[in-house]
């Protein structure tokens, strides 16, 4: 019988996955660093012999399968990525284990990282730019009809880059019917509390999607005072937490929002994630005109009392905006157009926030609608939103205005889309005028891709060992290749870029298939290497 304790430095799991070190754990189960050809990723494994009761015990292996299935259905950027092979069990005779192997995430949490702050509460801007992030992710939890159930500031990570990404998903549930039925027969659920943060309804058993905002407000009363919400008092006759007397420097509009967040009762919550949302938007847009001011000299003097309404259309508001800056400006606003639109492409870029990051680039086109990088941005932001028709306008406007990078992302957009003879001539159109390498190198890969979709496999392999002759960090070339070798089944001229495909970092969800599949392709033929070597046919 294998138990967890067997898992140890230097084991191989799968054939694949090599523990280097335990990183955490509880009573619940243990959490591993594993390499998986040399990509660092996180291992949890379910302890099972710590339950008495057999109820119990399924309960806890119910729960670990959820987390597992819903992690590897979920494509967010913050949310942990689980490949579909990720959850296994180990057995040899008797009880398996169970497992599920993530994306490692690196950076340190959110109550970690307050620490190393000396506990110095966040300012109102960072709140709303992690706010947003947060209820994003949360948006695509719920409308999947989960819930988690186990927000706090040590179950939200804080990368380098900026990014926040919410783990353990371990308590996460499914809104279905007969969940709400339970619900509403006053039937209890499985209790998960987190002392501060836990809503009342959770506690007694009847959590809902609204328990999410709960504990997502009480984690900003953390951050926004440096301390935990068990610190404060409560009014005695409306239940509410007395925290804002300690939060001085947060304004009273977010302030607001926080306070609608922890509300006692669910009915009195924010009742969905567009809600919190279009609060915020119309928040972080009120700023946009004083940027704007701020960008453009002899301006200051407007203030903040002309303000965007989230109401309002987007095409509405950037006419406002536009015919605002004329009326106080006169054309000669004009002269500074050009500076204008870098500094809202980059406001763009920067945008933790889709609706803003799409109003900055397309006020960047008015400014400068010869400015080929808001196009192209807003091609890569449509794309991200699955709105194919309007990343390919997008794409093909950028390409109008000279943005060579274009090609390769419109080409990409009609593979995708089963359209690859379009793909191949645009590309060979391209092709000549490529100068650097990085254009040249995807420009054949997908030159290759495209050839191998339309079963032209000896153009294709021609184009992909092109592009492997040329220096890059990228897997995809070689992890076509292999593809394509094995659809004339040549599958054992596939090991030399077996290893290239899997040992570099992919960074598009395609290489992340393909990637999967080259370590289908690897294990079968380790597999009949062991069984040629130990005489087995």
């Amino acid at each position: 019988m294998i138990t967890s304790a067997m898992i140890r430095p230097g084991v191989v799991l799968q054939g694949r996955y090599r523990v280097i070190c335990q990183i955490g754990g509880g009573g619940f189960g243990q959490v591993f660093e594993v390499d998986d050809g040399g990509v660092a990723k996180v291992l949890k494994v379910l302890k099972l012999e710590h339950f008495q009761s057999s109820i119990i015990k399924q309960k806890a292996i119910a729960l670990f399968k959820r987390e597992a299935e819903l992690l590897s259905r979920l494509q967010h950027r913050g949310i942990p990525r689980v490949e579909p092979d990720g959850y296994f069990t180990l057995s040899e005779g008797g009880e398996p284990l169970h497992c599920l192997v993530m994306e490692k995430i690196p950076g340190s949490n959110l109550q970690e990282w307050l620490k190393a702050q000396s506990n110095q509460p966040i300012t109102t801007q960072k709140a709303q730019e992690w706010l947003i992030q947060l209820v994003e992710i949360l948006n695509e939890l719920h409308q999947h009809q989960y819930f988690h159930r186990d927000i706090k500031p040590s179950n939200i990570m804080l990368k380098p880059d900026g990014q926040l990404v919410l783990i353990d998903f371990g308590a996460v549930r499914e809104v279905t019917e007969s969940y709400l039925q339970k619900q509403k027969g006053h039937e209890t659920g499985t209790v998960l509390i987190s002392p501060g943060y836990t809503p009342a309804e959770q506690a007694e058993g009847h959590a809902v999607p609204q328990s999410d905002f709960f504990a997502l407000g009480r984690s900003f009363v953390y951050l926004l005072t440096g301390k935990s919400p068990l610190d404060f008092p409560k009014n005695p006759q409306t239940g509410e937490l007395l925290w804002r007397d300690y939060a001085t420097q947060v304004s009273s509009e977010f302030a607001d929002l926080i306070d609608k967040l922890i509300a006692p009762f669910p009915g009195q919550r924010s009742q969905n994630c567009q809600e919190i949302l279009e609060y915020l938007g119309k928040s972080t847009q009120n700023t946009l005109f004083s940027k704007l001011v701020a960008t453009i000299p002899g301006l200051s003097h407007l203030g903040t009392k002309h303000k965007i309404t989230k109401k309002k259309p987007l095409q509405r508001r950037l006419q406002w905006i536009i015919t605002s800056l004329l009326l106080f400006t006169g054309f000669n606003l004009w002269k500074s157009a050009p500076d204008i639109a870098f500094e809202l492409n980059e406001w763009g870029f920067d945008s933790k926030n889709l609706v803003n990051a799409e109003l900055y680039y397309r006020l960047a086109l008015i400014f400068d609608p010869k400015m080929p990088e808001p196009s192209y941005n807003l091609g890569l932001l449509y794309e991200d939103q699955n709105k194919f028709n309007q990343a390919e306008a997008a794409y093909k406007r950028a390409i109008k205005q000279g943005w060579v990078d274009a090609y390769n992302n419109l080409a990409r957009l009609y593979i995708l889309q089963k359209q690859s003879l379009k793909a191949v001539l645009l590309l060979e159109k391209q092709l000549p005028s490529a100068s650097e390498d990085k254009t040249k190198y995807a420009i054949l890969k997908n030159l290759g891709w495209a050839n191998m979709e339309l079963g032209r496999y000896e153009e294709a392999q021609t184009y992909l060992k092109k592009a492997m002759t040329i220096p890059s960090m990228r897997p995809s070339a070689y992890c076509l290749n292999i593809q394509l070798l094995e659809l004339q089944q040549l599958k054992q001229q596939a090991l030399p870029d077996l290893h290239k495909c899997l040992n570099l970092e992919p960074k598009t969800p395609e290489e992340y298939e393909w990637r999967n599949q080259a370590r289908k392709i690897m294990a079968t033929l380790q597999q009949n290497t062991k069984s040629k070597n130990t005489g087995i046919e």
